[in-house]
């Protein structure tokens, strides 16, 4: 059997995932890191940290209709200097008092990444941009 929820649902689900990022001392931020994503958001981070990217307050706008669905999207364009050297495998994102929130695929434009980037061939010191990132939440599953 399908579970299926009313669209006032997937949006208040969306706005209070994205919301998560909010919480705490100071802004989220982003890791982004080498190697491949842990099968459990509670999972211990693998791989190296390449680049930590700090985010705006808010993170995210509030989510919007999809028909079906609800997205919410990332405000501004987040970037920092890279602290390593080394290929982005995926990304986990964490509240300004450092408790993760999500993870998930990294991709340049177009590649099927949950979160899109500027490179993913990374050299230290190297200006990394996030250039897209979307959160939905689905009304069936």
């Amino acid at each position: 059997m399908v579970t299926r929820i009313p669209n006032a649902a997937a949006l208040a689900r969306c706005n209070a995932q994205v919301d998560r990022l909010d919480a705490g001392t100071g802004p989220g931020y982003i890791e982004l890191r080498s190697g491949t994503q842990p099968a459990f958001g509670d999972a211990p981070a693998t791989g190296m940290v390449l680049v930590t990217i700090p985010l705006q307050t808010p993170a995210f706008g509030d989510a919007v209709d999809q028909s079906p669905g609800a997205r919410a999207t990332l405000n501004g364009v987040p970037s920092a200097n890279a602290s390593a050297a080394g290929t982005a495998g995926w990304f986990r994102a964490y509240d300004g008092d450092a408790n993760p929130v999500q993870d998930g695929a990294i991709s340049v434009a177009g590649g099927g990444g949950e979160m899109e980037i500027d490179n993913l061939a990374i050299s230290a010191n190297a200006l990394v941009t996030i250039t897209s990132w979307n959160v939905d939440e689905l009304e069936s599953a």
